[in-house]
């Protein structure tokens, strides 16, 4: 065959990283639902993790991109993106459609899914119909 595939340190880190958010996403998910249907509780798992994503993940990216670029940004995030960004640069470099519906994504999808957790854990009468749109 061709060239050898090679996973590289910044790809490993990056994949490191959101299988560690996976795993404190089920583990809060699942705290959360003790003594629930198995409904909740993915849906607990799942809106853990999809609310670590945006605030962990989204909400840095959106931060590194309004007071500089990722290009010029060092740590575990910024290698996150940047690693994103050799499939699109526009991940790198600001762009301001990318970095504006992040912003809405980090702000409403983020804060909708602590709103769904909320509404599940103290059991309020609305959380079906914010969730499904009934």
């Amino acid at each position: 065959m061709g060239a050898e595939w090679e996973l590289g340190a910044e790809a490993g880190g990056s994949l490191l990283l959101c299988a560690a958010l996976l795993a404190a996403g089920c583990a809060l998910g699942l705290r959360l639902g003790r003594g629930r249907g198995a409904a909740d509780r993915g849906a607990l798992i799942w809106l853990c993790y999809d609310a670590l994503v945006h605030f962990a993940l989204e909400g840095p990216f959106v931060y590194l991109s309004l007071v500089g670029n990722v290009a010029n940004s060092d740590g575990l995030i910024a290698s996150l993106w940047k690693e994103y960004g050799k499939a699109d640069a526009r991940w790198v470099y600001f762009d301001p459609t990318i970095v504006s519906v992040e912003i809405l994504t980090v702000a409403l999808d983020g804060s909708l899914a602590l709103f769904l957790i909320y509404a599940i854990v103290k059991e309020k009468y609305y959380r079906d119909r914010v969730a499904w749109g009934e």
